[in-house]
């Protein structure tokens, strides 16, 4: 995951993603991951406290 300076959040992780989509967190944009030559994706969300909640929520369980 990367902070960017928009305060959107970016995670790397596809089942996270879906997650936190299920969760009704809204994907803002997803693009292919320039760091990977596996052709994944990376899915920018806004950070707020609430999504971060839903990642430990998530990361716990």
């Amino acid at each position: 995951m990367i902070i960017t300076d928009r305060k959107d959040i970016i995670i790397f992780n596809q089942r996270m993603a879906g997650y936190l989509m299920l969760k009704g967190y809204v994907l803002l944009d997803m693009r292919p991951d320039i760091n990977s030559s596996s052709g994944k994706n990376v899915f920018v969300f806004k950070d707020t406290p609430q999504i971060r909640n839903s990642m430990s929520d998530y990361l716990n369980h």
